[in-house]
């Protein structure tokens, strides 16, 4: 901020320089396009690794903050341990979404991956893994969505958009406590 502040203070209006949109610092480059909306240079929007994301990809009136950024929630914490991580999911009402998926696959409407590999696996694939936890359902505790997130600076409210989950069922030690989860698959949702 300081240097934005000192830049235009001194009167460089150069397009090789930094130049600001809302408070952030943008890399302008010569001859550049920018979007009225942004201020970032429309024909290159950069996913982390380096892939041009297509303007037309961004919603209007937003910045890319995130793209395929991984955030997991553990939906069934432990009742006795950290009453912070039970209160977090306090709203917590997947099992629509839960069941929706598994229906999905089965009828033939949904096709998921394989964590690990990303390959597609078929109904019985994932009634092999459904069996490994005796087809109980209620033994997924953790949800792992991938977004990308949106930064809207004429409303200051980001958006996120989910584009996959993936199910992790609970693993337990001798004692019966939960220890770390089992990857089933992986669900896109777009």
């Amino acid at each position: 901020m300081m240097l934005v502040a000192l830049l235009a203070s001194c009167g460089e209006q150069s397009k090789e320089k930094k130049t600001t949109h809302q408070d952030n610092i943008i890399e302008s480059t010569p001859g550049a396009q920018t979007t009225g909306d942004t201020g970032l240079p429309s024909e290159v929007r950069q996913n982390e690794d380096d892939r041009p994301t297509p303007a037309a990809a961004v919603p209007k009136g937003a910045v890319i903050i995130a793209t395929d950024i991984v955030t997991e929630v553990i939906i069934r914490p432990d009742p006795e341990g950290d009453p912070w991580e039970v209160e977090k999911v306090a709203g917590y009402r997947g099992d629509p979404l839960v069941e929706a998926v598994f229906s999905r696959i089965y009828e033939g409407t949904l096709t998921v991956f394989d964590y690990h590999s990303g390959e597609p696996l078929s109904p019985s694939d994932v009634k092999k893994i459904e069996g490994e936890f005796k087809n109980d359902r209620s033994k997924i505790g953790k949800l792992s969505f991938t977004e990308d997130w949106y930064y809207y600076p004429a409303e200051n409210r980001i958006e996120k958009k989910a584009k996959s989950v993936t199910f992790g069922y609970e693993l337990y030690n001798n004692l019966g406590k939960v220890y770390a989860y089992r990857a089933a698959f992986r669900a896109d949702l777009q």
